[in-house]
């Protein structure tokens, strides 16, 4: 099949023809190969002089990473750095391509970066930003030592439950802030700084930051609610809930609007042990696969486990007993759960927004930014309260097409890619409140519960 995803001079370049598989054998940090618009570039000798730090590019060696070099850079700007390292030419697709960039996409990404730059403004940076984290960080520590230090609140389980919710609370924001914004690099320029930021995921939370990344912004940023691409819409044949339309219908999803939200409560747990199948197992999170890991991803990985396990288990058994360690733990996981997986499934898991499929050539007829849109549900933009608990996820369609600026920069820019919505008869979702939003998936969830038309569709049980 003939790569779609090329650029008007790709074509005319000489070089080596590659399938997509023999791309895939170009993942490491000293052979590394990545594709962008169908042409093949060597990146081996540029990782480490890479502005942006060398771990995105050791994520995105071996596959084609065009989408994500152009969310990352200016359109058309890196081409003669690139130039250089060109070796041939992509000649099929792992995973579907997008059209080139529409005249939407590069309007408004030019209408935010003249917004920054003619207000002398940071996108990356903010004192809110460094407010909040302190105030996450104090919150998870502070409530930690409560449960298991202040002997006034360790004799009355009623206050150690308390803060084991505070907890689970802090614990979620540490996931929506500090990992979330590292993970797109949009807190400060500094790699040293996102790697410190992403690891307090690993060793606070005890979840791979490493398995975010490949999820989050290799996987659902790129192929948003794109079935077989976007891992956070993967499902199991059958599943514990029905999602998508062109998932087989069992008897079991009939009314399951009324209880799959209380096994959302179960990610946590689930999210720690996935990500050991995910890395040493299977390889890879639904298509998006695993590059090998080099020292410093694998010290975080398994350090950050046991670190876990001896801060949330082995030391507060040493205080007090197992039966109340037992309980505080599963409430503060509960609330993580609950918190992390509510938030996230009100923006994209909703019948409102679109959910494309690429044509039999892998092509999705669409621009990508313009997709971005069509795929997401926003809400609440003039509530500060909603935009500081769920890390600006309300602001999600601005955050999908530009996660490289902070997120509290979401509503000076919303405005431009609103009205450049309007100007293109972009459809943009929005729900006025958090609670409508959430509804929106809860009837989603009712929904795809129904029995299809099709008797093809469905299998009794």
């Amino acid at each position: 099949m003939r790569h779609t995803n090329v650029d008007s001079n790709s074509q005319l370049r000489s070089g080596k023809k590659f399938t997509w598989e023999e791309l895939a054998q170009h993942n490491k940090a000293d052979d590394a190969y990545v594709a962008i618009r169908g042409s093949v570039y060597d990146i081996t000798n540029f990782i480490k002089k890479h502005p942006g730090g060398e771990d995105i590019l050791l994520f995105a060696s071996g596959r084609d990473a065009t989408q994500a070099f152009e969310t990352y850079h200016e359109l058309g700007k890196p081409d003669l750095v690139l130039k250089k390292y060109f070796i041939g030419t992509l000649i099929s697709n792992e995973l579907p391509v997008f059209l080139e960039p529409s005249e939407f996409h590069r309007t408004v990404k030019k209408r935010v970066q003249e917004y920054f730059q003619v207000n002398q403004i940071d996108p990356k940076n903010r004192i809110t930003i460094w407010i909040r984290y302190a105030i996450i960080f104090s919150a998870f520590i502070g409530s930690y030592n409560a449960q298991f230090f202040v002997p006034y609140i360790v004799e009355r389980i009623w206050l150690q439950a308390i803060f084991a919710i505070v907890l689970g609370f802090a614990s979620a924001q540490i996931g929506l802030n500090p990992l979330h914004d590292a993970s797109h690099f949009s807190v400060t320029n500094d790699p040293f700084v996102w790697k410190i930021l992403s690891a307090t995921h690993d060793f606070f939370n005890g979840a791979s930051h490493l398995v975010w990344m490949y999820q989050h912004s290799l996987g659902h940023h790129i192929y948003t609610n794109i079935e077989g691409a976007d891992p956070d819409i993967m499902t199991g044949e059958p599943d514990i809930r029905r999602i998508k339309s062109g998932q087989r219908w069992y008897s079991r999803y009939i009314n399951q609007h009324t209880f799959v939200p209380f096994l959302y409560g179960l990610l946590a747990f689930k999210v720690r042990i996935q990500d050991i199948i995910i890395v040493y197992i299977v390889g890879s999170n639904d298509k998006i696969r695993i590059n090998p890991l080099n020292t410093w991803h694998t010290s975080v990985f398994w350090g950050g486990k046991a670190f876990f396990v001896l801060f949330r288990i082995i030391i507060p058994l040493t205080i007090i007993s197992a039966w109340k360690v037992t309980a505080l733990f599963v409430i503060a996981d509960l609330v993580t759960s609950y918190w992390l997986a509510l938030t996230f499934q009100a923006n994209h898991v909703v019948n409102e927004v679109e959910w494309p499929l690429p044509d039999e050539k892998g092509l999705i007829k669409k621009d990508w930014a313009e997709m971005q849109v069509v795929t997401t549900q926003d809400y609440a933009h003039d509530s500060y309260f909603w935009t500081s608990i769920v890390g600006s996820l309300n602001y999600q369609t601005v955050h999908h097409i530009f996660p490289q600026i902070s997120q509290h920069r979401y509503g000076e820019i919303a405005p431009i890619v609103k009205e450049t919505c309007k100007e293109y008869g972009i459809p943009f979702y929005y729900k006025e409140t958090f609670w409508e939003a959430f509804g929106a998936h809860i009837e989603h969830l009712r929904l795809m519960g129904l029995p299809p038309q099709s008797k093809d569709d469905i299998k009794l049980e």
